[in-house]
């Protein structure tokens, strides 16, 4: 009798804990972060992130889950590239252009936890070649753009070819980095302009020359080309 009742009280205790795991993996699930599409979450239970809120630019955002802190992916509505992008970034809809898969043009204004701002400028076409002919017209097109002189640094790896350069506008007070990249093989690139401003009082301006640096670079090094079964999945 004592044996049997020893028994039952191993029984019990061993579904005691194992209804305790259950229930542990099933509050783990419960918190662990959902990748979804911010079109398949309703408005009122998306993060409240500026790339979110907006309507628009949630259109062009992978998923409600950051790809890395700060920083949603974003999917061109060609179908061609991804890039990082701010979750406090916000593109003006209204001058939004594309044609089809061969042409994309937006602007985005990023404003940055530390209350610091940039501009982004993103453009995207396949209309030039990827010879020597093609890459030194897209550099003095984006020179035009600019305004300004610049000397590029050329950048090789991960499928892609990216030059970039700072430039300084003295009497606008505009400052950043520009760059062209393009996929090692085919036609067309993506031009980024990122730009800070310093007009009114010098101690507005920021974040530092390194930090702003890093954050130009995080967004041109991030532009990755997608071959259309990777852009469809």
């Amino acid at each position: 009798m004592f044996i049997k009742r020893k028994g039952i009280v191993a029984l019990l205790l061993s579904s005691l804990i194992l209804g305790g795991c259950q229930m542990s993996d099933e509050q783990s699930n419960e918190t662990k972060p959902v990748e979804q599409k911010p079109s398949e979450v309703a408005v009122e239970e998306l993060p409240n992130t500026r790339a979110l809120q907006d309507e628009f630019t949630r259109e062009m955002i992978k998923s409600t889950k950051e790809t890395e802190k700060g920083y949603y992916t974003l999917e061109s509505k060609t179908g061609v590239y991804e890039m990082l992008f701010p979750t406090g970034g916000e593109i003006d809809g209204i001058g939004y252009t594309r044609k089809g898969e061969s042409s994309e043009a937006f602007l985005a204004g990023i404003l940055y936890n530390d209350k610091t701002e940039a501009q982004l400028s993103v453009r995207y076409t396949t209309v030039l070649s990827n010879d020597e002919t093609g890459i030194g017209y897209a550099k003095e097109l984006l020179t035009n753009s600019i305004g300004e002189d610049m000397k590029f640094e050329q950048i090789d790896g991960k499928g892609k070819v990216t030059y970039v350069a700072p430039f300084k506008k003295k009497e606008t007070g505009s400052y950043g980095y520009g760059a062209y990249i393009h996929p090692d093989e085919g036609w067309g690139g993506v031009e980024i302009i990122y730009t800070g401003s310093c007009m009114d009082d010098p101690k507005s301006c920021g974040p530092e020359e390194e930090e702003f640096k890093k954050r130009a670079y995080k967004l041109i090094s991030s532009v990755k080309f997608l071959n259309k079964n990777e852009a469809k999945k």
